[in-house]
């Protein structure tokens, strides 16, 4: 990735911000998860384990969490962290960190292979616990809301780290047919990421894979730093 392609990011994430601060929000990017998990759970959400300090070591440089403020409420929250899977496909690498997470009485079908997965490999930005905090604007706007935030992750990740693969993120896929998939700003989407022999709770066997290749992410970016340009006309 070139310094165009970063330039594109950073003008892409301006015209995000400049959008939610025409809603009437500000934005601010948490580091230390140690704030970010009590703040998404006073606001009721569960956090996923993908997010959880006793899994993860987070260290202010490998994962970073948007949070937008009306009054200087929270009202929405959209979480990224670094992956690095080493010589491991991607799919080989989700499967440890789902063993090392829920354990031997929560086994997978490793027959059941989602393609993209091992398509994936090396350094990967996944993205998740998306939250909207209830009674604060309509649902459109809320939607607009998280849309511009998941946005502004995805250009922060790819120009933090420029040599990234792939964006990825999970997702239940009745949020998907809800539309999450284009909120969440995911190009790919395959359902059935992962089949559970016995799945856990706070998992269903429909789990969305959703995913962005680096160019997507580009080129998005592209239509958002395009759509609030100054117009050379006249």
């Amino acid at each position: 990735m070139g310094p165009e392609d970063v330039s594109i990011l950073f003008n892409a994430y301006s015209a995000c911000r400049a959008r939610l601060y025409g809603l009437g929000c500000t934005a601010r990017v948490l580091r230390d998860f140690s704030e970010v998990i009590p703040a998404l759970e006073k606001c009721g959400k569960d956090v996923t384990p993908f997010f959880q300090t006793r899994f993860f070591d987070f260290n202010g440089h490998n994962g970073f969490c948007h949070v937008a403020f009306a009054d200087d409420e929270p009202v929405s929250f959209y979480c990224s962290q670094l992956f690095d899977t080493g010589a491991m496909q991607y799919l080989d690498y989700h499967r440890v960190q789902l063993s090392r997470i829920y354990g031997p009485e929560y086994p997978i079908d490793e027959s059941w292979v989602c393609p993209p997965m091992k398509e994936i490999q090396g350094k990967v930005i996944y993205s998740g616990d998306a939250l909207n905090v209830s009674g604060h604007g309509s649902a459109r706007l809320s939607l607009e809301r998280l849309a511009l935030i998941a946005r502004m992750n995805l250009y922060l990740g790819l120009a933090t780290w420029q040599d990234a693969n792939a964006c990825v993120g999970l997702a239940r896929a009745d949020r998907v047919r809800k539309s999450l998939g284009d909120i969440y700003g995911a190009f790919h989407r395959y359902p059935y990421a992962t089949r559970w022999l016995n799945p856990p709770e706070d998992r269903k066997q429909d789990d969305m894979f959703l995913f962005n290749w680096p160019s997507d992410v580009l080129y998005l970016a592209k239509i958002d730093a395009h759509e609030t340009a100054p117009s050379s006309a006249g």
